[in-house]
């Protein structure tokens, strides 16, 4: 009997410190939830909020909230829980994250299929994916000759600045 209460103390004092932790977070976003969703709603017009959840992300506490558009496809738009600041928007269409920033958007000077021609030039293959990352660089998957190729090239004057070539694994195959 005495063990059932000190193993249902432990329960219960993980539990009640999680929701302290839980709410400690919250009160650190400057921007409230319901206004982070008015924000995703006007980055994505016509979407509708699925899910907001308040997280950390390379230690800011950022808002992900999850829409679904008027055409039933998933994007999550990452509000700045101090700043109220879109960070990006990512979709599922084709695997691209669309960095919307102000900082990168105004020194991107290539654009996604400018990249892409870039890439397959040097090394004509599949492209699997493609994203602009925060540092203006696009990074690029693609399938040559068997192999996996990720490349990375810069946004602003499109040269190739790593080139990766792996043996496919039995996992990756289609």
């Amino acid at each position: 009997m005495k063990k059932k209460l000190v193993v249902l103390g432990i329960v219960g004092a993980v539990v009640l410190g999680g929701a302290v932790g839980v709410g400690a977070f919250a009160k650190e976003a400057e921007v409230p939830s319901k206004q982070a969703e008015e924000i995703a709603i006007q980055e994505v017009k016509g979407a509708h909020v699925e899910k907001i959840e308040l997280e950390r992300e390379n230690g800011e506490l950022v808002y992900e909230v999850e829409l679904e558009d008027e055409y039933g496809d998933d994007l999550e738009v990452v509000v700045n829980a101090a700043t109220g600041k879109v960070v990006r928007v990512e979709d599922d269409l084709d695997d691209v994250d669309r960095v919307t920033s102000q900082q990168a958007v105004s020194s991107v000077k290539i654009s996604k299929e400018q990249a892409i021609s870039i890439v397959t030039k040097d090394t004509p293959g599949k492209i699997v994916e493609i994203e602009l990352d925060d540092d203006n660089h696009y990074e690029i998957e693609m399938i040559y000759d068997g192999k996996e190729v990720e490349m990375e090239i810069s946004a602003i004057d499109g040269t190739i600045l790593e080139k990766e070539i792996d043996d496919r694994d039995d996992d990756d195959r289609d």
